[in-house]
């Protein structure tokens, strides 16, 4: 399925995960000499050829100065190639400005240079011509089957990044927001739950890197129950280590599990871990509990090295090195790059253990550099183009219809008031299931099962799009069948009677002068004779619209007779299990769906409580299959339907109807007539009104089709658009209808649009 298929991009860019620890590994031929993959030798390559001085100012990334003109950009440029630090980062202005100083630093670098930023809500944290999406604690309302969506921003993000030239993100922010004085995290976060962070932190950070960009994960070892900003001064937390390992711990460890390429260490100071140094400074958080005993192989960067929690106590050159020594890999916006150059030379000089920290994780820059840079370093470097923001405000919109709670308001009411027991409503936004949720039981007693994705609904006249209609298109596709040619030609009991001229396209557009309906499941309980009557049935004296089965069940026959397979057996082997639907069926028990599944309709006084059987008469007279009733199937499934005559015939790669054939039904064939409907599928009104089968807000282009035990689905091409409704309002009795008097589903609806459409 297209909406889901995010997932196997999740392993696309692996690569990027591997630890850094390439320098000691050596390769035979098949003589047996030694040689060193291309990576290994890139990196010593570049090694062997820089100095001391050179290979610790690789570790360092510094901040680009605001408002540089054209002239300071090339001194500023020139002047940190000279020492040849390993990357640069950015923090405010444009993206119109800083895609040409991209370019030129790196021309001017030796070595390929780390662009950096620091864009948790998107580039528009730090460019103010750029997108900037909700802060986490918006995503942090989402319910779990949501999370794609916080993989979607990540993914957008990083593709924006990737596209200027920006190798690393200083994002997710993974800290626990558990101190509501905390005066930096606050909504940053994604919330209190330290798993729902780290699940959210998790789909960001893989969303991100899909696309070649290295995610950071912040603030280890969590700045969330903090009362001070470090930026400012050093934050003291008192906690003890099982505190930290339940609550604090907790994200970082997961997102290590799922791969995670950076981590960011925070300026703190932990008592339970080390009273004595900054957490960022502290060789017994960085290297001891981070590298070695949780076992992260990624890259480590300090925060800022110019923040208070560092500079009020360490001077100039002596932060650096102390973050060096407690195994940091990038040393992050030093202060005074040449006085923290001197201060580490010096001391590795004097000190050959610090001279081989030095190598150490110089090599394990240029590897990360090797994964992240080289590959995009022929990219053209470009400031994103309108379609991005496009993107950005599709996942918006996604997000806001998760966390919109008008919906859950309506349903809840209408379960109140009696008007259904339970529902399922599913929302499609270009491809992608965007929401699904379930709502109450299977009947009205509490203990009965409650409704889950998985929960099969008796569909009514859903049958007419999601079976009868598909499958004469799909015999169109093959020239089996026209539109414009009579029932009577391939049903010989049409033939000497009123009904000889009626064609395929009249009786799917409901004008031809069929009834309406009528109870002939009281005459006979024979499928050949409900047909017999239908054919005898009196037709009308005009042919002006009017919604009627009986269309419906002749077109059934024309295909059990075209095809020699009566329809379930036509829709099962063309487009059911092709698709892979495995709770879509005629006669659900005997096509192996477990009752319990099932939600039960009407408590009849003849058939007594309509349970996994068809729950209109006629089709139930008719054994269970009908043109006009009788599938059940659940909201996913129906979505996946609509969701390929949406694309035009084709689902997952796979062309099941031909795409002038779908434009060819969905749209009028009598509109001069008065006539709203397509052929099968129901339309907009020709003038639009509230209170109408559809929601006001939905186009002209738009489709769908009601059922009477409380289903609806609608599609609408104009804005991507699938929605599905499904209920058993019948339950445990069909009158009143309070459903359609509390609008329940059109309702629903037009919040779906105002939320798609801002």
């Amino acid at each position: 399925m297209k909406y889901l298929r995010f997932l196997p991009v999740l392993f696309l860019f692996t690569f990027h995960l591997l630890p850094f620890t390439l320098s000691a590994q050596q390769y035979f031929d098949a003589r047996g000499l030694t040689y060193r993959n291309p990576e290994v030798n890139w990196v010593e390559d570049r090694m062997e050829s820089m100095t001391l001085e050179q290979r610790i100012a690789q570790l360092m990334v510094v901040r680009v100065p605001l408002n540089m003109n054209d002239k300071q950009a090339k001194e500023f440029s020139e002047q940190m190639n000279g020492y040849g630090v390993g990357g640069v980062c950015f923090f405010v202005g444009t993206a119109e400005r800083q895609v040409p100083m991209t370019k030129r630093f790196q021309k001017d670098a030796r070595i390929p240079l780390f662009v950096c930023i620091d864009g948790e809500w998107g580039l528009g944290m730090r460019l103010k011509d750029m997108y900037s999406f909700p802060r986490n604690a918006a995503f942090g309302q989402l319910t779990p089957d949501a999370d794609s969506i916080v993989y979607r921003m990540g993914e957008e993000i990083g593709r924006q990044c990737r596209e200027m030239g920006i190798h690393i993100n200083f994002a997710p922010v993974v800290d626990v927001n558990s101190n509501p004085k905390n005066p930096v995290i606050g909504t940053r976060s994604y919330g209190n739950d330290p798993e729902r962070v780290s699940q959210l932190g998790i789909m960001f950070a893989l969303g991100q890197q899909s696309q070649g960009v290295m995610a950071v994960a912040k603030h280890f070892p969590g700045h969330g129950d903090t009362d001070a900003d470090s930026h400012l001064e050093l934050p003291v937390i008192k906690h003890p280590r099982t505190h930290l390992d339940s609550i604090e711990l907790h994200p970082f460890r997961r997102l290590i599990d799922a791969g995670v390429g950076g981590m960011m260490v925070a300026h703190l100071q932990v008592n339970s871990l080390d009273s004595l140094r900054p957490t960022s400074l502290s060789p017994v958080v960085v290297d001891g509990l981070l590298r070695k005993q949780m076992g992260f192989e990624g890259m480590i960067i300090t925060d800022g090295l110019d923040m208070k929690g560092v500079t009020n106590t360490y001077g100039l050159g002596n932060g650096e090195l102390a973050a060096l020594v407690a195994g940091n890999d990038i040393l992050l916006l030093p202060p005074d790059v040449p006085q923290a150059i001197e201060t580490i030379k010096t001391a590795a000089v004097q000190n050959d253990s610090i001279r081989a920290l030095v190598d150490e994780h110089c090599r394990r820059v240029l590897h990360a550099k090797y994964r992240y840079v080289v590959p995009c370093l022929d990219d053209e470097i470009e400031v994103p183009g309108k379609e991005h923001e496009a993107a950005c405000k599709d996942i918006v919109a996604d997000l806001n219809l998760n966390i919109d709670r008008r919906i859950d308001t309506i349903v809840e009411r209408a379960i109140g008031a009696g008007a259904m027991p339970g529902c399922q409503v599913l929302v499609m936004h270009h491809g992608r299931v965007v929401t699904e949720r379930c709502y109450g039981h299977l009947t009205y007693d509490p203990a009965s099962p409650s409704v889950t994705p998985q929960t099969v609904y008796d569909l009514a006249s859903l049958t007419k799009v999601t079976a009868t209609t598909l499958a004469i298109m799909h015999l169109v596709d093959y020239g089996q069948v026209g539109i414009n040619d009579k029932l009577s030609k391939y049903l010989p009991y049409l033939k000497n009677t009123d009904k000889e001229s009626i064609t395929l396209k009249q009786a799917l557009s409901h004008c031809a002068g069929l009834k309406a309906y009528d109870t002939l499941w009281r005459q006979t309980s024979d499928r050949d004779s409900i047909l017999r009557l239908v054919a005898a049935s009196e037709l009308r004296a005009d042919n002006n619209y009017c919604y009627s089965d009986f269309g419906f069940m002749l077109l059934a026959d024309v295909v059990e007779k075209v095809s020699g397979m009566p329809l379930d057996s036509y829709m099962d082997k063309y487009f059911y299990r092709p698709m892979g639907l495995t709770h879509t069926a005629f006669k659900p028990l005997d096509n192996g769906l477990d009752r319990t599944l099932i939600a039960p309709t009407e408590d009849d006084s003849i058939r007594g409580l309509i349970h996994a059987t068809v729950h209109d008469p006629n089709a139930f007279a008719m054994g269970g299959v009908s043109g006009h009733a009788g599938l059940f199937s659940n909201a996913r499934e129906v979505g996946m339907l609509m969701q390929m005559l949406l694309n035009g015939g084709e689902l997952d790669g796979k062309r099941y109807l031909k795409e002038r054939t779908v434009e060819t039904f969905t749209r009028r064939h009598f509109e001069k007539q008065g006539n709203r409907r397509a052929l099968g599928f129901d339309k907009q009104l020709l003038v639009p009104s509230k209170n109408a089968q559809t929601s006001f807000e939905s186009s002209q282009a738009s489709y769908g089709h009601t059922g009477f035990t409380g289903t609806m689905v609608w599609v609408d091409p104009d804005y991507d658009l699938v929605y599905v409704f499904l209920s058993n309002r019948v339950h445990p009795s069909a009158t009143p209808n309070k459903l359609a008097q509390l609008n329940v589903r059109t309702d629903i609806q037009s919040i779906i649009y105002s939320i798609i459409k801002k």
